[in-house]
């Protein structure tokens, strides 16, 4: 279970990996939904949990954040490069068949590693 400090800031890097994709690169990987679930999710953490949230990182790309849009948070290169490879995974899978589709053994092991990768990114 990720204690208060991880989940802020996974979906602190979420939002920012998100929000590059949308405003600078022009494309989408998540529904509009998710990503307002997510940042209301944010929003209510960092002011249920103030004193955590100053402890984690991009505490002050955040600190008055309300959560209504990714346009004017600051993308580190770290965040560029999240988002870049994000891009490319979700390429990948458009171009491979689903993965319940797959009847090849080595594809269906390339795609688990595909998605445990996305994981890891956040």
């Amino acid at each position: 279970m990720q204690t208060i400090k991880e989940k802020i800031r996974q979906r602190r890097r979420q939002m920012l990996a998100h929000s590059y994709i949308y405003y600078e690169l022009n494309d989408s990987i998540i529904s509009d939904a998710t990503w307002s679930k997510w940042a209301t999710e944010l929003a209510q953490l960092q002011k249920d949990y103030p004193k955590e949230s100053a402890e984690v990182e991009e505490y002050e790309n955040f600190k008055d954040w309300d959560g209504s849009s990714g346009a004017f948070l600051n993308f580190g290169e770290n965040i560029k490069t999240v988002a870049k490879i994000l891009l490319e995974q979700k390429n990948c899978l458009k171009m491979s068949k689903p993965i319940h589709f797959v009847s090849n053994p080595e594809k269906k092991s390339q795609n688990k590693q595909l998605k445990s990768n996305t994981r890891s990114l956040f």
